[in-house]
């Protein structure tokens, strides 16, 4: 019923094309508390089937580097960015997501959003093909072009960053490049077991951590404070964030709810302790509730 709604708010009247967006709209929601998941409920009633559909083209391509077969992950992701290209070009496609992407992408945008894309698509073949970053600044570049470059495309699908520009812009690839990090922490044994390592090695040094001991699971006080500071780290910079939003109206509707969703996850890595090397920290379902209210109720109020 409630995506339904979003059909006919955005005029969408075909049945192909409706189908096509609820399959984008359902998968987008499930996302709990991601850019996608953000995005979609973040947008105006108008926009919120292009915002998903925008959304599964990217998701779509993450999950291609994330699942399989190690050796044909990357042949999968060229395979699909091959095929969305074709799709923009054609008008249309037989894949679901991809027909209703062309379709939203021919709808909003005067031109497809190429450099946006093709940014997104570069951070994810560079988490594969990168297992380890050197420094903080490595990985803070990675996590700006991977998630700061996915919201700053979600957004531009519902025309949000037009007076804001700029300056309106970094902002939502800071709060993207936080989420990102805090998202590398929380799925830390994951990354692990797929050889994957985002941490930088600096701190690990710094720190005295050692890889072997994260990838067998071994808890130590030098692990424990290794995660408490870059936690820290991550959320000193949420203060200037919030703050750069005020000269920017449509922003600070937002950012309330951006701020509650990064320092759950915040919160919920810091609460797992030992079991962040055996299972995905996930935060409690009071403060992801809130946060997609809080957004609802900005997206209504613009």
């Amino acid at each position: 019923m409630l995506v339904r709604r979003w059909l006919d708010a955005a005029g969408i009247k075909d049945p192909v094309l409706r189908e096509c967006y609820t399959v984008c709209a359902r998968a987008a929601l499930r996302e709990r508390g991601g850019v996608g998941w953000v995005g979609t409920l973040a947008a105006p009633p108008e926009r919120r089937a292009h915002a998903a559909a925008m959304t599964m083209v990217i998701l779509e391509a993450d999950d291609r580097v994330d699942t399989g077969p190690p050796e044909a992950r990357l042949r999968r992701l060229d395979e699909w960015i091959d095929a969305w290209y074709a799709a923009l070009e054609s008008g249309g496609s037989s894949d679901p997501v991809l027909h209703a992407a062309a379709h939203a992408c021919s709808t909003v945008f005067d031109s497809p959003p190429r450099a946006l894309m093709e940014e997104c698509f570069a951070a994810l073949r560079r988490s594969w093909e990168a297992t380890e970053f050197a420094t903080y600044e490595d990985w803070q570049t990675w996590a700006t072009g991977s998630s700061g470059a996915s919201a700053v495309l979600i957004m531009s699908t519902w025309d949000a960053l037009g007076e804001a520009g700029q300056v309106g812009e970094g902002i939502v690839r800071g709060y993207g490049d936080a989420f990102q990090m805090v998202d590398c922490l929380a799925d830390l044994s994951e990354d692990l077991r797929e050889g994957q390592l985002y941490l930088p090695l600096e701190d690990l040094d710094r720190f005295g951590v050692r890889r072997e001991d994260l990838e067998a699971g071994r808890w130590t006080a030098a692990t424990r404070e290794l995660i408490a500071f870059e936690v820290a780290r991550i959320t000193s910079g949420l203060p200037a964030l919030l703050d750069g939003t005020r000269q920017h109206p449509w922003l600070h509707r937002y950012a309330p709810a951006f701020d509650t969703l990064t320092r759950a996850l915040c919160s919920a890595v810091l609460a797992a302790g030992p079991s962040i090397l055996r299972c995905v920290a996930v935060p409690p379902t009071g403060p992801m509730v809130q946060a997609g209210l809080g957004l609802w109720r900005a997206a209504l109020a613009g």
